[in-house]
């Protein structure tokens, strides 16, 4: 395959919706358009149908995005919360649901039949989580070997995922079975991409999870943050997180116990604090309730807007930015650590490993790091905080220095077309 290829075909299943989940994915859409290839997009709607749209240009995908935020009718974060939601969810891990709906089964027939009638070749990349486009993209590969550049970009692990659950030895195989067949792999951190070769001998390209919904975004208005909540007290250190807290992937306990540790032993210190949580929380919101924590110091606000949330996070004194508990913290680099660093904002990191991805990028561009796991490292912390400000904590002043990190996507996407 010597030629030039002229048009993308991307598989995903978050980009007609406004989750941060799909922000990765129209980063890769713009930047195939930028370089000069069309693009076609099989997006998964539910269990039951998929887009087949083709965009142009850039007004082109951005009204694909409109309209399918228009129509979108799914959950409004990443993560839902709630026992049955909990039950449900070990059953799809379980019995690997997510790979046989209708729609996994509609997209590969659809595929199938546009490849059998066209002789031009295509990138095709799958985005995955649901890991269901990537096991779809395999089979093309190897139905079409010489029509199909295929190409994984794994936002997050599977079978690897400790968090995760189902038979692993099963969702190990079919990991290792994908991403074996793929011409090229991609990840977001060198952590991940370190596992994916250790377990399965493959090569992974790290496209780190840059934030350019940000970075290209003008900077966001500054709020009265009791307009958002009138239990947010803006006299207050404000340390604020938004998103979700998934079931085990972060060590809120301590961070609630530490506090009440602070708000025992040096209360006068802790008074100065207030913790905001933004977003489906609920493990938060149980720890603190359990531990007796005051709903006035430690706040809870529901889902809000991109818009909004961008805001409360201009006008934060600080924002908090969960690591993922587990060794190394397991090569998770989430958006909302560029996000931050976008915004110019001092974080506060909880149980950041040291030389663990996202540690190496805080010295890189704010010339320092914050490694505290247990609770008496964080009630030091907090308390280090309360007296001495949010100048303790690492911030990046030069935001235009992380545009360098978009430049690995535009060098990857070239390839791609010129294999």
């Amino acid at each position: 395959m010597n030629r030039p290829i002229k048009e993308v075909w991307f598989l995903t299943s978050e980009l007609e919706s406004e989750r941060a989940s799909s922000f990765r994915q129209e980063r890769w859409c713009r930047i195939f358009l930028d370089a000069g290839a069309a693009l076609r997009i099989f997006n998964l709607r539910g269990a039951f149908d998929h887009s087949d749209a083709v965009c142009t240009d850039i007004e082109s995908l951005s009204e694909f995005r409109r309209a399918g935020v228009a129509m979108y009718r799914g959950p409004i974060t990443s993560v839902r919360e709630g026992m049955l939601v909990r039950i449900a969810r070990m059953i799809k891990h379980l019995f690997l649901v997510d790979l046989y709906l209708p729609n996994v089964f509609k997209l590969y027939r659809r595929l199938n039949f546009l490849l059998k009638n066209r002789q031009e070749p295509v990138v095709l990349m799958a985005s995955s989580p649901p890991f269901s486009v990537a096991v779809v993209g395999a089979f093309i590969k190897k139905r079409h070997p010489q029509k199909v550049v295929f190409t994984v970009d794994m936002r997050d692990a599977w079978a690897l995922h400790t968090a995760l659950g189902g038979i692993k030895p099963v969702k190990r195989f079919i990991e290792r079975w994908v991403l074996n067949i793929a011409d090229s792999v991609t990840t977001v951190s060198h952590g991940l991409a370190d596992e994916f070769y250790e377990r399965y001998g493959v090569k992974v390209g790290v496209m780190y999870n840059i934030a350019t919904h940000y970075l290209n975004a003008p900077p966001p208005d500054l709020i009265d943050m009791k307009d958002v909540c009138a239990e947010i007290d803006p006299c207050k250190t404000t340390l604020v997180y938004t998103g979700s807290t998934p079931e085990n992937f972060y060590d809120v306990a301590s961070i609630v116990r530490a506090f009440k540790n602070l708000k025992r032993v040096t209360p006068h210190l802790a008074d100065r604090l207030q913790f905001v949580f933004v977003g489906a929380c609920e493990p938060v919101q149980r720890e603190a309730v359990g531990n007796s924590v005051s709903a006035s110091d430690m706040v809870f606000v529901p889902h809000l807007p991109q818009s909004v949330a961008r805001s409360l996070q201009a006008s934060a004194s600080a924002l908090i930015f969960l690591a993922y508990h587990g060794p190394k913290n397991m090569g998770v680099v989430s958006t909302k650590l560029f996000e931050y660093l976008c915004l110019g904002q001092p974080i506060a990191p909880f149980d950041l490993w040291e030389d663990s991805d996202v540690d190496i990028l805080l010295r890189r561009y704010c010339g320092r790091s914050i490694n505290v796991h247990d609770e008496q490292d964080i009630t030091r912390l907090l308390a280090k905080i309360a007296e001495d400000g949010v100048g303790v904590l690492p911030k990046l002043t030069e935001v235009n220095r992380v545009h360098e990190l978009v430049d690995d996507y535009h060098i990857h996407a070239q390839n791609l077309l010129k294999a």
